[in-house]
């Protein structure tokens, strides 16, 4: 066999076979033995070297690649449509059996939290109130301590 170069117009656009393409033509341009206790130190670490940043490379270009994106994004999907179909199975089925599902549980504390921020609102409108009245009964009362007289028509 001989050697294989990646830029030749046979070549395949598979990243993955690219990899293996650009390993084996790098590999065959260094020494190579047939036993790894037989390779020096520093020819087995080119050689790691080598392997490492091909499969880097190749595995890089394949994750970015629009085939893998899209294969991705399909499988994102089905596992969605699928947890919704999941979903409104177990519902469905905790219904029948007269169960509260999770959508209700859900919806009955939507409105419980709907509920309490209607109350506090009126709860801080009643404090203003409160806090106004509390004001007015104290003014009168130092305007009464001082002998102070409010003129008519005023509200004490």
């Amino acid at each position: 066999m001989g050697n294989y170069d990646a830029n030749d117009s046979g070549a395949t656009s598979d990243p993955f076979s690219r990899f293996w393409v650009d390993l084996m033509s790098k590999m065959s341009g260094t020494p190579f033995a047939p036993t790894a206790s037989q390779m020096q130190g520093d020819t087995m670490k080119r050689t790691r070297q080598a392997f490492f940043d091909a499969w880097a490379q190749h595995c890089d270009e394949f994750l970015r690649s629009d085939a893998f994106l899209e294969v991705m994004k399909k499988s994102m999907d089905n596992a969605l449509a699928f947890k919704q179909e999941l979903n409104e199975f177990m519902t469905k089925a905790l219904h029948d059996q007269q169960m509260p599902a999770r959508s209700d549980t859900d919806s009955i504390l939507v409105v419980l939290r709907s509920m309490e921020d209607r109350v506090l609102e009126r709860i801080d409108r009643l404090s203003h109130r409160v806090d106004a009245l509390e004001s007015s009964v104290s003014v009168a009362s130092s305007d009464a301590a001082s002998g102070k007289r409010r003129p008519k028509g005023v509200p004490q």
